[in-house]
């Protein structure tokens, strides 16, 4: 199997299209903790990433939404990948911090409960980016319940036919201040069959894999 074609020049740049771009009702926007903090990366999971994806030509596609600092999505661009992250709050972007102040045209506010398209534009042509990963880490728990599909929806949009959503979910409160940051608080056997309602299938296997 080949990855389909993928451009990117000099000349492109990065447009990610939302009539929402920040978060502004999110407690993590209004009680910045995890965004005004996190910059988590870990290369041991990039390494199986490249395991799993060694047959596709680079630059791989990947996607990771609530990125936080970026830092995740720094490692992927040092490694030759095509990377894009999504974060709610514009903590990070207003106050340049971590890799905000370093990759800017690869970090974006968005509102990943509401509607966007993420597009490479070459002069005036717009095309549309599927992405082989997507990844959240401990993002879904910070969304509403009754606006999971809509994530999820987002999530199968940009998915390419053999991509892969990649996630850790907390399973416990978080408060910060007064303030439960963790508005969907479930066991992982909820989460599954929550993700299966909405197309989305479980891999055991690869929990496995990424866990050795």
């Amino acid at each position: 199997m080949s990855s389909p074609s993928f451009e990117f020049t000099d000349s492109s740049r990065i447009v990610v299209a939302t009539q929402k771009p920040i978060a502004f009702d999110s407690p993590d926007h209004l009680v910045p903790w995890g965004t005004a903090n996190d910059n988590s990366r870990n290369y041991r999971f990039n390494e199986k990433i490249y395991q799993i994806y060694y047959s596709y030509p680079r630059p791989w596609r990947i996607l990771d939404i609530g990125c936080a600092g970026g830092g995740f999505v720094r490692d992927c661009l040092n490694d030759g990948c095509f990377a894009v992250g999504l974060e709610g709050s514009d903590y990070s972007k207003k106050f340049k911090r971590a890799e905000w102040a370093t990759i800017p045209d690869n970090l974006f506010t968005c509102d990943v409960t509401e509607n966007f398209d993420v597009y490479v534009q070459t002069g005036d042509i717009q095309k549309p980016v599927s992405f082989e990963l997507v990844t959240s880490w401990e993002l879904m728990e910070h969304i509403v319940e009754h606006k999971i599909a809509a994530v999820a929806e987002n999530v199968k949009k940009h998915l390419a036919e053999h991509g892969l959503w990649i996630m850790s979910v907390a399973t416990v409160d978080d408060i910060v201040n007064g303030v439960n940051l963790h508005q969907t608080v479930q066991p992982k056997e909820w989460w599954i069959e929550k993700f299966a309602s909405l197309g989305l299938y479980h891999v055991p296997a690869f929990v496995d894999f990424f866990n050795t």
